[in-house]
């Protein structure tokens, strides 16, 4: 699932979740536990009093980065693109330092959304027993 989101004025991003993104969260973020990662964000942006501490603002740093840079391939397979973004910003804090304004408030229910979408989508239920032609 993908989807371009507007980080400030004049700059947006392609995003993209799937069923790729807990594997290479791993790899990106050794030692990170995706799931468990967008869960805390989830209870965090599902709270009526928003009150993000550090921790908060990390995790959703890291996801937005991952999602950044799966955004820029259209296959779990390395592109030149992701090659070059690692190179450009090997951390996270290098990628979002380069933002003039980057709102948590704004960008996170877009980024929950997208991984709501790319999780109904992965768990679409499919006919384990397809009709047989002619039937």
């Amino acid at each position: 699932m993908e989807k371009i989101i507007e980080i400030e004025e004049g700059r947006s991003l392609n995003f993209k979740a799937s069923a790729f993104s807990p594997i290479l969260y791993n790899r990106l973020f050794p030692g990170r536990d995706y799931l468990k990662d967008m869960e805390t964000l989830n209870e965090e942006n599902e709270k009526e009093e928003k009150t993000f501490g550090m921790d908060d603002y990390e995790l959703f740093a890291r996801i937005a980065y991952l999602f950044a840079y799966q955004g820029l391939a259209p296959s779990p397979i390395t592109t030149e693109e992701q090659k070059k973004f690692l190179e450009k910003y090997p951390t996270v804090w290098e990628w979002i330092d380069t933002f003039n304004t980057f709102s948590i408030y704004e960008i996170l229910p877009e980024i929950m959304d997208l991984w709501y979408q790319n999780g109904k989508k992965v768990s679409k239920e499919k006919n384990q027993h397809p009709t047989p032609p002619g039937k």
